[in-house]
């Protein structure tokens, strides 16, 4: 079975304000993983994966909050939605199995 899985890596100071938002978009369940600069150095292609200056420039630990939406046309549409309310915050879609 495939979801649609989003990831969102910001600094830790902004996870807070983040997960409320989502939330506020219809999210359920988020996942929580706190990684090392290097780590998600590593992981991800500048401003495309995430448009914090500071997790990039501040070289500390990045949180990565991880949500799923069914693969339907409802949750393609809540992904949607989610996207569009971040504005400007990619979402870093991909299909994965469950």
């Amino acid at each position: 079975m495939l979801k649609i899985q989003a990831t969102i890596k910001a600094p830790v100071s902004a996870a807070q304000d983040l997960k409320q938002r989502l939330v506020s978009l219809g999210v359920g369940e988020i996942s929580e993983q706190i990684v090392s600069y290097e780590t998600f150095v590593s992981e991800s292609r500048l401003n495309y994966d995430c448009v914090y200056p500071e997790a990039w420039e501040d070289k500390v630990s990045v949180v990565y909050l991880t949500v799923d939406f069914e693969d339907s046309r409802a949750g393609r549409e809540a992904a949607f939605r989610v996207e569009y309310g971040l504005k400007q915050i990619p979402l870093n879609l991909r299909y994965v199995n469950v």
